[in-house]
């Protein structure tokens, strides 16, 4: 088993964004990507020493089976005569824990008494680093788990992850904060051992990210692709979640899986496939579709979405406008606006059959049915000014608009200049149109 080599992984703060963290390991583990170090602040902190002992099934538990109340003591109270529990909700709960000093994180204690296990994260082999910032001294703790007092390993992932909005960690008189407050990325302590080799997990939690100067260095950045939750939303399905989505944007990272919004899986035919796929031909259909002509002299309009549409295309394509790379930004944007689910590896065939799919779906549906008789109103206005006044008295669909009239062989003007107007607004419509209209042709579903 090829084994890759050694890196330091740097794990960010974010709370209940930290089982994005979780997926990330789950990635390396399948990718054999071997560890010198694992540092982290606030939940990263605590990750990492669960990383650092090894013991994925636990770390995984824990987070999936995570709820406020196995994180912070929320008081409850139930209700005589009804036996009804009735929260008092956790801003009513921060607010009156504030004034006394802080949420208790007391059910947090308790869990990481049950999962930490001193021994294992001292005698890994992978060091371990942490950043916690001392109100005492006012001033950063940057410690690995040579500098830690046996016995306190706890202690100190408890001042890393010591959010402002909790009770203050105390160690030996002194009391401690949120690292994240200082240093939410801290890959500095990884340059401090001399580690250049490094992946740097990024869950957009609160806090202070310190650059560094990343010259001479080789990292690799994983960061995620969606939104996470809030900070303080520990909820179990939430936390699957983000699991998927941190393996997923891991094997993306590693080069893995390919796509902007997708996991796309690659292969060693996918460059000469997608070359089969689209061609030269099919995106000059861009220019019928849309009702322009192709001439040397363009009009300012016409050029201008001719110009939105390739910059929207370049953006899903990482900046190229490479045949091989135009089919795969086309239907990440189609499946997109389609709102198919994107949490998942694709095949670039399941993917364009998920696409045709739901296409057939919705033009089977009764609401496309309705949507189609409000529409045709619009596109027999005779002039712009009616157009744009019914455009307005009709309430647009982003699915529906991508499902009406895909046909590149469209001959009619009205709707063609319906397509030119949806381009200036919603050039990732056209572009989904156009690209079920290809599809449609070639599969002659037409």
């Amino acid at each position: 088993m090829l084994i890759m080599k050694n890196y330091g992984l740097v794990l960010g703060g974010g709370g209940a964004k930290g089982g994005y963290e979780i997926g990330v390991w789950k990635a390396l583990k399948e990718l054999n990507v071997g560890l010198k170090a694992v540092v982290g602040a606030s939940v990263g902190a605590l990750n990492g020493a669960l990383i650092v002992q090894d013991d994925y099934d636990a770390a995984y538990d824990l987070w999936t089976d995570l709820t406020m109340e196995k994180v912070i003591k929320v008081e409850k109270e139930i209700e005589e005569g009804k036996g009804k529990i009735l929260s008092k909700g956790i801003f009513d709960t921060a607010y009156n824990a504030l004034k006394e000093g802080g949420l208790d994180v007391t059910p947090l204690k308790e869990i990481m008494d049950e999962v930490l296990d001193e021994d294992k994260v001292r005698n890994s082999k992978v060091d371990f680093g942490l950043v916690t910032f001392s109100v005492t001294d006012f001033k950063p703790v940057r410690v690995f788990k040579k500098d830690i007092p046996y016995g306190k390993l706890k202690d100190y992932l408890l001042a890393s992850s010591c959010f402002p909005a909790f009770k203050r960690q105390e160690i030996e008189d002194k009391k401690f904060i949120d690292g994240g407050m200082w240093d939410n990325i801290p890959a500095s302590l990884m340059i401090e051992k001399g580690i250049k080799d490094m992946i740097i997990v990024d869950v957009s939690g609160p806090g202070l990210n310190r650059k560094i100067n990343e010259k001479d260095l080789n990292i690799i950045h994983v960061k995620n692709s969606e939104d996470l939750g809030g900070t303080l939303d520990f909820n179990g399905d939430r936390a699957k979640r983000n699991i998927e989505i941190g393996y997923l944007d891991t094997l993306k990272s590693f080069g893995k899986l390919k796509g902007s919004s997708y996991y796309l899986i690659s292969s060693a035919e996918d460059k000469e496939m997608s070359i089969k796929d689209v061609s030269n031909d099919d995106l000059k259909k861009l220019y019928y579709f849309l009702g322009i002509e192709m001439k040397n002299k363009v009009s300012a309009q016409n050029k201008l979405i001719i110009t939105r549409i390739l910059n929207t295309l370049k953006k899903y394509a990482g900046g190229s406008l490479k045949v091989e790379d135009i089919y795969i930004a086309m239907m990440e944007i189609t499946a997109e606006q389609l709102q198919i689910e994107r949490g998942n590896k694709y095949k670039k065939e399941e993917l364009l059959d998920e696409i045709i799919g739901r296409y057939e779906e919705i033009k089977g549906s009764k609401d496309f049915s309705e949507y189609i008789s409000n529409l045709s109103s619009l596109l027999s206005s005779k002039s712009m000014v009616d157009f744009n006044r019914e455009l307005k008295n009709n309430i647009i669909d982003g699915k529906f608009l991508i499902a009406y009239n895909a046909d590149v062989r469209e001959e009619n003007e009205g709707n063609k200049r319906f397509r030119r107007l949806l381009a200036m607004t919603f050039p990732k419509i056209t572009i989904s149109n156009l690209f079920i209209s290809i599809i449609l042709e070639r599969r002659n579903f037409n």
